[in-house]
């Protein structure tokens, strides 16, 4: 997530990206701890067409150091059995599509 890995990736363009962090919420997005990994992931997700947030359900509503991306550059969200209803909800009403994996699956 360094400046060689910024520049490397700076002129590609990806129909996907996948991308997780340190927490996921509503009203604040991806979060991590370094301005080096928030700088990539913006990157990342301005440059790709569709941007899918994979977060486990004990980073769901949780804000971390340093905003990534904004939630509202995501179109879809795959998290866990585990994860609270209310904050899918909010996720869901921002246009969110939200993808639940089963426990077992």
């Amino acid at each position: 997530v360094d400046s060689f890995a910024q520049a490397f990736v700076r002129d590609m363009r990806f129909d996907v990206s996948f991308l997780t962090g340190a927490g996921f919420s509503s009203d604040f997005g991806i979060s991590n701890g370094t301005p080096e990994t928030a700088a990539f992931q913006r990157l990342i997700a301005d440059n790709s067409r569709k941007n899918i947030a994979l977060f486990p359900n004990q980073k769901i509503g949780f804000k971390a150091f340093i905003k990534d991306v904004d939630v509202a550059r995501f179109d879809v969200l795959i998290t866990d059995w585990d994860a609270v209803d209310d904050e899918l909800d909010k996720f869901r009403e921002l246009g969110l599509q939200v993808i639940v994996v089963e426990k077992g699956k």
